[in-house]
């Protein structure tokens, strides 16, 4: 236990100022989006964790959609407010893009769909409310985005399978985790 604490210690001697840094970096976000430390470390997290959990479309090709950015969004924009939240859907549907190669024509298009779902959380969703208007803001969010594939050319036959897999995931999503993981935030 003594040489693990000795390591530790040495580490926080060696990165004082970059430690420094970083933590003044959280403050700054903190104070400029109002925001407490807690949503500050948290954010990121969910960012993360939000854009490799579509990391999977590199291994799969059948039209299928469990991701975790539209969950995140819904409830940072719900416990923190629209930018926190527009800040979680936009960069994890840009950085999830990057991480699985399909930049095209459609990101900035899911880019607004996940600013007005960002919107309609921060406007709407309540602890009290949070499964069913979460639910009833992501119904909104697969028919948009089914809408705007269609009208680009999209192929019904696997357009229908990968948002109706996207609606169920995130139907459980929001019945069962979202109540918890909303007083998490909070």
């Amino acid at each position: 236990m003594a040489a693990g604490g000795k390591a530790v210690g040495e580490f926080i001697r060696r990165n004082l100022k970059r430690i420094a840094v970083a933590l003044g970096f959280l403050l700054l976000f903190s104070l400029v989006f109002n925001v407490s430390i807690k949503a500050v470390v948290l954010i990121p997290l969910l960012i993360l964790v939000a854009s490799f959990s579509t990391f999977y479309f590199n291994y799969v090709t059948v039209p299928v959609n469990f991701e975790l950015v539209k969950l995140f969004t819904v409830l940072v924009s719900a416990a923190y407010g629209f930018l926190p939240g527009l800040s979680v859907g936009v960069a994890s549907t840009f950085f999830g893009k990057v991480l699985i190669g399909r930049i095209d024509d459609k990101l900035p298009l899911s880019m607004l769909v996940i600013a007005a779902t960002a919107l309609a959380a921060s406007l709407v969703v309540t602890p009290g409310n949070v499964a069913t208007a979460g639910i009833a803001i992501i119904i909104a969010y697969n028919v948009a985005m089914l809408t705007i594939s269609q009208l680009l050319g999209g192929d019904l036959a696997w357009n229908i399978p990968y948002e109706g897999t996207n609606l169920l995931f995130n139907v459980f999503l929001f019945a069962k985790v979202a109540p918890w993981l909303l007083d998490v935030l909070a």
